[in-house]
């Protein structure tokens, strides 16, 4: 257990706040000001109501001219952003009126854990009703604020519930043993896991490196769980959640690299920042402990250790990637906004559309069709007969057909909801032929009459579609709002099973399957309308075609022999592969 060593840590911590404490009251004599100054790790940070999370203190305001400095050899000016969430190296100062005048970033900020939000059972929620732990080894639950600890024997269970704001500790048969106020952790011995028993994932309960942070959520009556564990640990349990072992140790030690650099981009951003934690553990940052670890996962990891892309401005890639490319990957800035909503966004050098399927007339090349001309692109998604890099994917071609009625339905279900959504990007045509913002009418499209491709991107990947119907005509942008507004399932089409037919390279035919796939699975596809037998989509490929494909690194890897490093810049051009150590606030 580290019980010892935390506890020394938590009694220099307080002594530390002491001494602050008193060196501002001295001060205070001289200058007729009081204030304090702790020492204490970032828990929180809200930029839009101006407060950070103190792990004693709790959470403080910032003064309207609070000032941020880096503290090293020299001082220099920095701002709210540098002041990073988890970071134990921070000292604020905090006035009379318990506002934050001054934040002392001391030296660099070291980047060595993951804040990992734990979301419920099917990824769906962050807010738990219940949180039930155990550990074969044991567990150490402390209230560091009340100095409160006890201990819960190896193997048996410890439950959280929430009441009043209050977290609620029960244990194997009910008995109530703690409840407070503050956050509670959970620790075990190191090289043991933590168990979460009230949640499912793909492999049953699953089990956690680290340690556990138990908070009571703004939402009324639920809590929150937060997993602090190593950043080589959390890929340990990332990279089997996003590749298959059998994809081989190239591609395993790409797809690590990739997640190691996405998941510090997620870290800079500040995403999460006002919630505590980093990165989620679903798809809405990196799939996190799905799927159990193992040994060629594991190996990728520690082959790889440290290891990230940077772009040639010397910034943190962002790293994106996806299950399967159709023959054609999708550049960044024709499928995402900026966060102002400028569409298309800014270019990205390294995250560019390329084609990744041969030339059927010389193998040694990769084919080039005209991605604007919508002939073209329907007899290259028609045609099952090219290869490629993903060709081993069941994802390389698929196809989808729905009725006049079922489109209709599946439009009507959907179309209102995406312009809630995300309003400046679903239209409808005024009077005088502009496409403006303005709410669905309640009936929708009304019955079906037309629709148009009005833009594609340099891969082919749909970027505009124009629907037309009894009620206006509608304009879709972006893939996401596309792929969500005609959705293949017979829960929005309202008729019988829908039937994807999917198949891999070189097929003479559809073999496999899927009944009512949930979306459109990418933006890359044609369609053929016909008036009494309704729509036909022809595309390829599955995800929305940005970076590297895992199934296109699966065929690089095993089939060409190619290293990670060289695998990596056949989707990310233009970047450099460097140490997570560039990446550390440098004290001058």
């Amino acid at each position: 257990m580290k019980l010892k060593k935390f506890l020394g840590v938590l009694v220099m911590i307080v002594l530390v706040s002491g001494l602050f404490s008193q060196v501002g009251q001295a001060s205070a004599a001289e200058d007729n000001r009081s204030w304090v100054e702790y020492t204490e790790k970032i828990m929180a940070k809200d930029k839009d109501n101006g407060t950070l999370e103190l792990e004693l203190q709790g959470t403080i305001k910032l003064a309207k001219n609070y000032d941020v400095t880096l503290k090293g050899k020299k001082v220099y000016q920095k701002s709210l952003t540098d002041v990073r969430v988890g970071a134990e190296n921070v000292t604020v100062r905090v006035n009379h009126k318990n506002e934050i005048t001054k934040i002392y970033i001391n030296g660099p900020t070291p980047i060595g854990t993951m804040r990992v939000g734990i979301m419920t059972s099917d990824f769906a929620n962050i807010d738990h009703d219940t949180i039930v732990l155990s550990s074969q080894a044991g567990l150490e639950i402390i209230d560091k604020v009340a100095d409160k600890t006890f201990e819960i024997p190896a193997g048996e269970i410890v439950t959280f519930t929430t009441l009043s704001n209050e977290i609620i500790v029960t244990n194997a048969i009910g008995e109530v043993l703690y409840a407070t106020p503050n956050r509670l952790y959970a620790f075990t011995d190191e090289g043991s896991k933590i168990k979460v028993e009230n949640i499912t994932r793909a492999s049953g309960d699953p089990s956690y490196r680290g340690f556990f942070e138990i908070t009571t959520s703004a939402t009324e009556d639920k809590l929150n769980l937060i997993n602090e564990v190593d950043l080589e640990q959390y890929l340990y349990q990332v990279v089997p959640s996003e590749m298959p072992a059998y994809f081989g140790i190239n591609a395993l030690k790409a797809q690590a690299v990739a997640a190691r650099t996405y998941a510090l981009g997620d870290y800079l951003s500040d995403r999460f920042a006002k919630d505590g934690f980093f990165v989620l553990d679903s798809v809405m940052s990196q799939v996190y402990n799905n799927t159990p670890e193992n040994a060629a996962t594991t190996q990728a990891v520690n082959e790889t250790a440290g290891t990230i892309m940077l772009g040639q401005d010397g910034s943190l890639v962002d790293a994106r990637y996806y299950s399967t490319s159709g023959g054609y990957g999708a550049s960044k800035h024709q499928v995402w906004a900026e966060a102002d909503g400028t569409f298309p966004s800014n270019v990205v050098l390294y995250l560019i559309a390329q084609s990744h399927t041969f030339d059927p007339n010389d193998s040694s090349k990769m084919l080039e069709i005209d991605t604007q001309s919508e002939e073209e692109i329907l007899e290259f998604y028609k045609t099952l007969s090219h290869t490629g890099y993903d060709g081993n994917s069941p994802w390389f071609r698929w196809k989808v057909s729905l009725s006049k009625e079922e489109l209709e339905n599946t439009i009507n279900a959907n179309i209102t909801s995406r312009q809630a959504a995300d309003p400046k990007f679903v239209l409808t045509q005024n009077e005088v032929g502009k496409f403006v913002s303005q709410p669905i009418p309640a009936e929708g499209i009304g019955e079906f009459v037309d629709m148009y491709v009005a833009k594609r991107g340099d891969g082919g990947n749909m970027m505009e579609l124009v629907i037309e119907g009894t009620t206006g005509t509608y304009k879709i942008i972006k893939e996401y709002n596309i792929r969500f507004t005609i959705r293949p399932s017979n829960a929005f089409t309202k008729g019988d099973n829908v039937v994807l037919h999917r198949a891999a390279a070189g097929s003479s035919d559809y073999t496999g399957t899927l009944d009512n796939y949930t979306i459109l699975p990418s933006a890359f596809f044609g369609f053929e309308l016909d008036e009494e037998n309704g729509v036909t989509f022809y595309g390829g490929g599955n995800g929305h075609g940005v970076g590297m494909s895992q199934y296109g690194a699966y065929y690089l890897g095993t089939t060409l022999g190619y290293e990670f490093d060289r695998i990596l810049t056949s989707y990310y051009p233009n970047m450099s592969l460097q140490s997570t150590s560039v990446l550390s606030m440098e004290a001058k």
